[in-house]
């Protein structure tokens, strides 16, 4: 940008090029009313009339779209509806949580949040400094604003959409204007969400005085972050190459490893990114089902606005293996029982009654008669289950492989297994074929500078994406060294991937490695001790710049793990324990310590 003639230095006029050059329209707008308001002076002049200065006002005419998701759901999500807002000439702004300075809220008169929840009610750590100033101390009274909130959840869980929800209360609390009620979608999105987002948006429209006349928003279809071939709606049919039990001998256990086709396009994926397995339901399930309702599976039915047979929808698209709180509700309104009322209502009592059951334990445990059409209305959508890649697309092109643990157990007389961990199970290598596509996880990445150390620490199954991690840092001659810590149950029966992790050790691929062998001591031991026993050099490797990775379960071992992190930080650095909380606040920001936890 040139700038006029003016009354500065060449080292003013130097330093209001680096400022404004920058800027795009609307920062530029509002710099210029924001000075013309502060000037004592005459506004200059053009063809002997005041020149018209934008208005800091009419910035403020603009949408602010603020997403906060883990995956890029989010993103594709405030993405299309800023495509959407285009399309009728209201002007928006999107903007991550993540790089957002909280304070600014009080800047925003119309504002439009996506967020989502991670696992059972936890805001992602994306949202998380916005969502913890507004619920401090210090948040802003919000009057001048007005807003609408879209939260994105899984139903099955027990606080679906809580961050949205929690969002949508604390932004009224404050003082700000809600134009539309909160918007929930559940894991599949909806054409009325569509609908909710194409009002919302006429109505923020209408408040601003924005634009055109035009107020019809054309639907454009929900993005991911990346656009791909195959996704949840159109899998890719993946051949099995290969399928391994990796438990040795007298284990009372199974994990499998399995290696899938993927040499065509739209399958692409990074390390750290999961494959999505669209499953069917075990026969025997469906069998036990129809016993207990008397239901035809002949009998034909409308399912997702298509007609078919009843025995089809249960094997392809019905979930049958667990029953959530939604289910239990939408029973109830179906068939009130005082009893299943009161559990319901007692959310210890729910949570007891089921975990472990499915369908057939409900419909056993409080008999009804009902209609193919009322089952269907019953019961959810059978969703996909994601799985962390655990090889590297350059160490196995046109490859991925899968580390599952099969789920299998008895309850109440009967055995049950888990349904994607059944299927894959069940899956033989001679001419089987995977429903897949690829769930990028761009929060669980290896350092941009392959000379970055790294700690990677799991248990179980979460040694999958570090299997991918170490077989791409081999690739490279220059990369930094990595230390490894992984914990299962038994050293001779559960050491997952044990030769090739000595071979890494060998080739200097993998510079160290820590194991935690639960069942196999007098006492208990876990990868968080083995953390505390290497404390001094845990904390030279942070100091060093290492990027940390957290993989396994979100409840337990992933909070036991960042206790012993701060455990550390306190121990080796001086550190209080607020500071050390700070502290790993600060890595998650700058994406030094990641987790992908369940």
């Amino acid at each position: 940008m040139n700038l006029p003639i003016a009354p500065f230095t060449e080292e003013q006029l130097e330093n209001i090029k680096n400022l404004i050059n920058p800027l795009n329209e609307i920062q530029l707008a509002w710099i210029s009313g924001y000075l013309a308001g502060r000037s004592q002076l005459p506004l200059p002049q053009q063809n002997g009339k005041a020149a018209e200065v934008p208005a800091a006002d009419q910035v403020n005419r603009k949408l602010t779209i603020l997403y906060g998701s883990r995956t890029g759901n989010g993103k594709g999500l405030a993405k299309m509806t800023e495509k959407m807002a285009a399309d009728i000439g209201l002007p928006v702004e999107v903007k991550s949580m993540e790089d957002y300075q909280p304070k600014e809220l009080i800047n925003e008169k119309y504002l439009l949040i996506i967020v989502s929840t991670h696992g059972d009610g936890v805001p992602p750590f994306q949202a998380k400094a916005v969502y913890d100033h507004l619920h401090g101390k210090r948040a802003q009274r919000l009057e001048e604003t007005q807003y609408a909130v879209l939260a994105l959840g899984d139903s099955s869980y027990f606080h679906f959409c809580k961050t949205g929800k929690d969002f949508d209360s604390k932004l009224e609390a404050l003082g700000a204007k809600r134009i539309r009620e909160i918007l929930c979608c559940d894991v599949d999105y909806k054409q009325s969400d569509e609908v909710w987002i194409q009002e919302t948006l006429a109505d923020f429209k209408r408040l601003t005085g924005s634009g055109s006349a035009e107020t019809t928003v054309k639907p454009v279809g929900v993005e991911t972050e990346k656009s791909v071939l195959f996704t949840k709606q159109n899998p890719y049919a993946a051949q099995v190459f290969e399928k391994i039990n990796l438990h040795g001998r007298g284990s009372e256990r199974t994990t499998l490893h399995i290696e899938l086709q993927a040499d065509v396009a739209g399958l692409s994926y990074e390390p750290g990114d999961s494959a999505g397995i669209i499953p069917v339901n075990a026969k025997g399930l469906i069998t036990e089902l129809l016993q207990v309702t008397a239901l035809n599976p002949d009998q034909t039915i409308e399912i997702n606005r298509n007609k078919r047979k009843l025995g089809e929808a249960l094997y392809r698209d019905l979930e049958l293996s667990k029953i959530t709180p939604d289910v239990i509700k939408r029973y109830l309104e179906q068939f009130p029982d005082n009893k299943l009322e009161a559990v319901y209502k007692d959310q210890q009592a729910l949570q007891t009654y089921i975990y472990g059951r499915d369908i057939v334990d409900l419909l056993t445990d409080y008999p009804v008669k009902l209609t193919a059409t009322q089952l269907v209305s019953i019961l959810k959508p059978l969703q996909p289950r994601y799985y962390s890649i655990a090889s590297s697309p350059n160490a196995y092109p046109g490859e991925i492989h899968l580390t599952v643990a099969l789920v299998d157990y008895e309850q109440g007389g009967r055995n049950k297994r888990g349904t994607c961990t059944g299927f894959l199970s069940d899956v033989l290598e001679e001419d089987e074929h995977v429903p897949v596509f690829i769930e990028s996880n761009p929060n669980f990445r290896l350092p941009a500078y392959p000379e970055t150390p790294i700690i990677m620490i799991g248990a179980g199954t979460g040694v999958a994406p570090y299997r991918a991690f170490v077989q791409e840092r081999a690739l490279n001659p220059d990369s930094g060294k990595s230390w490894l810590f992984f914990g299962n149950r038994h050293f001779e029966t559960e050491f997952l991937y044990q030769t090739e992790w000595q071979q890494h050790l060998k080739s200097g691929a993998l510079t160290r490695m820590d194991v935690a062998f639960s069942r196999d001591g007098e006492k208990p031991v876990y990868v968080q001790h083995r953390l505390l026993e290497q404390a001094g050099d845990i904390y030279q490797w942070i100091e060093e710049g290492a990027h940390l990775y957290i993989c396994g379960d979100m409840k337990k071992m992933a909070v036991d793990v960042q206790n012993a992190l701060s455990t550390i930080l306190r121990q080796e650095g001086g550190y209080n324990a607020d500071e050390a909380q700070e502290y790993l606040n600060s890595m998650q920001q700058e994406k030094r310590l990641q987790l992908d936890v369940y």
